[in-house]
């Protein structure tokens, strides 16, 4: 949550002299909907835990809120990164094609709120009769023994994942038919580039939390350690790289 903060604190004090184009524009709004998105998400988390710590079972009226506000914010945050992802692919992919500011704003922050709130929403509304939005026992999130509704962070997330891991491969194999496919006379810098893109990219995409898989289906500490570890980098690399 530090890193996340000091992400929004450089964004505010270099934002007029890195965007001044529109792509650069773009890729930073990316960058602070996504901070924003995951330090909600957290602060949200941090209060479901409270609410558990305190009383067990956890009460349906006190998680329901928390549950509901970190499910849409951790949502904003896959569906941003995906924004990033698809950005970068239609600037690498389709270069002759022009977008104005206005238009991929737009889009932008339909995909990255309106999608998260749209499937926030029909989760309350299809699990609000039995009683099942969220589990009873041990955590407060949703509920997955009784209704499945965690299904409906789980499906999204892990689907823009693999998208971001095209996308990332896609842009991958265009640099080396540029560079190294093109027998560049410096093909070993083209190599550096690429190795440094995929350090870079893999937890700006998100493709990390495709370790969360292995905290789902496994409890032992090295997994849930990685995890943690790996997503750590994700917002701390957008404020330093870019």
């Amino acid at each position: 949550m530090a890193s996340l903060i000091l992400c929004l604190i450089i964004e505010t004090i270099v934002w007029k002299s890195v965007t001044g184009n529109d792509t650069s524009y773009m890729q930073h709004v990316t960058i602070v909907n996504t901070a924003v998105s995951l330090l909600i998400a957290n602060i949200c988390f941090i209060i479901g835990a409270a609410i558990t710590e305190q009383e067990q079972p956890t009460s349906v009226g006190r998680c329901s809120p928390a549950v509901f506000f970190m499910h849409f914010f951790y949502l904003a945050l896959f569906f941003w990164m995906l924004i990033s992802a698809l950005l970068l692919f239609y600037r690498t992919v389709m270069v002759l094609s022009q977008m104005s500011r206005v238009r991929m704003m737009a889009i932008a922050f339909i995909v990255g709120y309106g999608a998260p709130l749209l499937i926030a929403v029909i989760t309350v509304a299809s699990t609000a009769g039995p009683q099942n939005y969220v589990t009873k026992q041990d955590a407060c999130w949703l509920n997955w023994l009784e209704s499945k509704a965690l299904l409906a962070f789980v499906i999204p997330a892990l689907t823009i994942v693999a998208i971001n891991l095209v996308v990332l491969i896609v842009v991958l194999y265009k640099m080396l038919r540029r560079g190294v496919g093109d027998h560049h006379p410096d093909e070993k810098h083209a190599l550096v580039v690429i190795a440094r893109c995929v350090a870079i990219l893999t937890p700006i995409f998100g493709l990390t939390w495709g370790f969360g898989i292995g905290t789902m289906v496994s409890r032992d500490l090295g997994v849930h350690v990685v995890f943690a570890l790996l997503n750590s980098l994700q917002v701390s690399l957008s404020a330093f790289v870019f």
